[in-house]
């Protein structure tokens, strides 16, 4: 199941790495794209739909440095949070409309301190999560990807 995972990842980063194209948007869907958090390739940074939000995977690139957090699994979750934020108060979301997030581990020994790092912004209310380690996405600098599925005001 591991090299599954592994291998579907590995195709969804291939192809997000071949550039974007651009389509029609289906009636009742509306794209979200930030300028600061760029995406790798052909997908949106997030799509509401229904009174949803559905936001792809955000890594820990940094848009005041042009570069990714340093390769420690702390600065990296801070970095994805600050920009699940970013793109929460576009939509005019916060942390506490979160209703489901994935979190995507390159590192399983990594689970102790993000876990402790994400806690953080969860002190009271806490989202259903799931969390999958192992994940290689064949770069040394992403330890950490973060996907939402949120409510919309």
């Amino acid at each position: 199941m591991k090299s599954v995972i592994m291998t579907a990842m590995g195709l969804v980063f291939i192809s997000a790495c071949q550039g974007a194209q651009e389509l029609d948007t289906p009636t009742g869907i509306e794209i979200v794209t930030i300028a600061e958090i760029p995406t790798l390739g052909p997908y949106s940074t997030a799509i509401k739909a229904g009174g949803i939000l559905y936001m792809s995977g955000i890594i820990a690139f940094d848009p005041k440095t042009k570069a990714y957090a340093p390769a420690n699994i702390e600065a990296q979750t801070k970095q994805v949070f600050a920009n699940i934020e970013k793109v929460l108060l576009k939509v005019d979301c916060t942390l506490d409309d979160i209703l489901k997030m994935t979190v995507f581990l390159k590192n399983p020994d990594d689970f102790a301190p993000m876990n402790k790092v994400y806690a953080s912004y969860f002190p009271n209310y806490k989202p259903a999560r799931t969390t999958v380690p192992g994940v290689d996405w064949g770069r040394d600098d992403i330890l950490i990807e973060i996907d939402v599925i949120a409510k919309l005001p």
